[in-house]
């Protein structure tokens, strides 16, 4: 089961909003085929598994399948998975986890014992939960898993004074950052960051086996988004969602192919996040990221509304120098003075460190 969690998570970027799902067939302790589920609307890792085993001449009847997700019993974009393992003539099934889309949720695992399959389950299910948590997510809430990333000091600023460079974090960090993009549906900001920074939001991994092209999302209550930003000038290539509060009056320079205005309730601090995590949820989103700056954060994290955190920490400060002229501080150990934090899982990466709260 742990190889099968393995490849399950090759599918990241690529199945959404399906699930990462790995399975491995073997006969006594020896393996005899593997697959995964490779791309949305493709096979589904269980025939991948399958046909494997038929491209290697392996004899799996009677053979057990390790699968970390619930086989399905359901025609979708591909015929039932439970079909092809009967097929298949594998007389067991070790699943890791239930599947808590309603189509499915118990009904792949009834229909296996029905037909004489033994089916255990459970095995590795709080591996496999973790995996899948964005997945469960939104098949239980229709809201896709928000993540909030920052850099900042080892003082706490998100902003470095003149003169001492564009980037806190170091080129090792900025490339996680690019392969974090690479599996989201959705990177966000608010008006005030692209005022400020006119970033591009894109996702330069150099991945070509994405879902979908990364949507960029501005924060924008009264619609003062530049026509002449880069996020309008790339909107070609990479869509741009901008979410304004009812009631701002639409410019005609926003009327670009590939920018779309998104109206959303107003609330006291603007757009309301609750609302637009709805809409993206009915979009079947299922990770959105969400960089900055410290205002936008602040709401999402206070609103309760996030599921994950990513600190990087450079070892860069800040000290007393200039720092009146700097965005409030955001430390993350101030921000555990106000919210409760799990322990954080930490990884070097470069000479930064990475804090990894699932809250």
């Amino acid at each position: 089961m742990n190889i099968a969690l393995e490849i399950a998570s090759a599918g990241r970027g690529s199945v959404e909003p399906n699930p990462m799902v790995g399975a491995v067939i073997a006969r006594q302790e020896v393996e005899l085929a593997r697959g995964f589920h490779e791309r949305f609307g493709g096979p589904h890792a269980e025939v991948n598994a399958i046909a494997a085993a038929e491209r290697a001449g392996a004899d799996i009847t009677g053979a057990t399948m390790y699968v970390t997700l619930e086989p399905c019993s359901h025609q979708g974009k591909t015929p039932p998975c439970v079909d092809a393992i009967l097929a298949a003539g594998i007389s067991r099934v070790v699943v890791a986890m239930v599947d808590p889309d309603a189509q499915v949720s118990g009904r792949g695992i009834a229909r296996l014992r029905d037909s004489g399959v033994q089916v255990d389950v459970g095995v590795c299910e709080r591996q496999a939960e973790h995996l899948l948590r964005a997945y469960c997510k939104l098949r239980k809430t229709n809201r896709p898993w928000v993540i909030c990333k920052w850099a900042q000091t080892s003082d706490g600023y998100l902003a470095l004074p003149a003169g001492r460079g564009r980037w806190i974090s170091c080129p090792e960090s900025r490339r996680r950052v690019h392969e974090i993009r690479s599996w989201c549906d959705g990177v966000l900001a608010g008006v005030s960051t692209v005022l400020a920074d006119d970033p591009l939001l894109t996702d330069r991994s150099g991945r070509s086996e994405r879902r979908r092209p990364l949507t960029r999302i501005v924060l924008d209550s009264h619609l003062r988004l530049p026509a002449d930003s880069q996020l309008v000038a790339t909107a070609g290539e990479a869509p741009v969602l901008v979410a304004f509060a009812t009631g701002a009056r639409a410019p005609e320079t926003l009327s670009v192919p590939g920018v779309e205005l998104l109206e959303l309730p107003a609330c006291e601090n603007g757009v309301d996040l609750a609302a637009l995590l709805d809409e993206l949820g009915r979009r079947q989103y299922t990770y959105l990221l969400v960089e900055g700056g410290a205002e936008v954060l602040t709401s999402f994290i206070e609103s309760g509304l996030v599921d994950e955190l990513l600190v990087f920490i450079s070892p860069q400060a800040i000290g007393d120098v200039a720092a009146d002229r700097l965005p409030p501080s955001f430390d993350i150990a101030r921000l555990g003075e106000r919210i409760s934090l799990p322990d954080p899982t930490e990884i070097r990466v470069g000479s930064d460190m990475l804090l990894n709260y699932c809250l």
